[in-house]
């Protein structure tokens, strides 16, 4: 049984993000460009978000015992592999763990455009995530 706990915050947390993040995606591009400000909050926001999801997974990965994932890619990968979200999704998660290491890592060569599009336009796989999560939540409860 996951930890209640671990998981409603994150969860809390992850909901938050995605409704600033959606106000942000929804932003004129051109404003998005312009403005700094927003930019570092896409950047942090996306982190915290994406940090929010694997948190999540890997704490269901060792709640089941199931074999310990060797990368953030890999550990949306078991998700889908133990039938816990969709493997469309697990491929889509993994992007999202891949756009965590260009913020983390490569920071210095964010693609603002780009992070904004993915914010106006692919969100929804993070709230995809969030709600196959709160499933095993309410699963467990019962």
């Amino acid at each position: 049984m996951v930890d209640r706990e671990v998981f409603d915050r994150r969860l809390s947390r992850l909901e938050s993000l995605l409704r600033d993040l959606g106000a942000l995606g929804a932003s004129d591009l051109r404003a998005f460009r312009a403005d700094r400000g927003q930019q570092a909050q896409a950047e942090r926001w996306t982190h915290l978000a994406v940090e929010c999801c694997l948190d999540l997974a890997n704490h269901l990965i060792a709640e089941r015992g199931w074999p310990a994932p060797d990368s953030y890619r890999a550990a949306f990968r078991t998700l889908a592999q133990e039938g816990q979200i969709d493997p469309d999704l697990a491929e889509h998660m993994a992007g999202w763990a891949g756009l965590r290491n260009i913020l983390v890592h490569l920071y210095l060569d964010i693609d603002h455009d780009r992070l904004h599009a993915a914010l106006a336009n692919e969100l929804e796989q993070l709230t995809s995530f969030a709600s196959a999560m709160q499933r095993v939540l309410d699963e467990d409860a019962t």
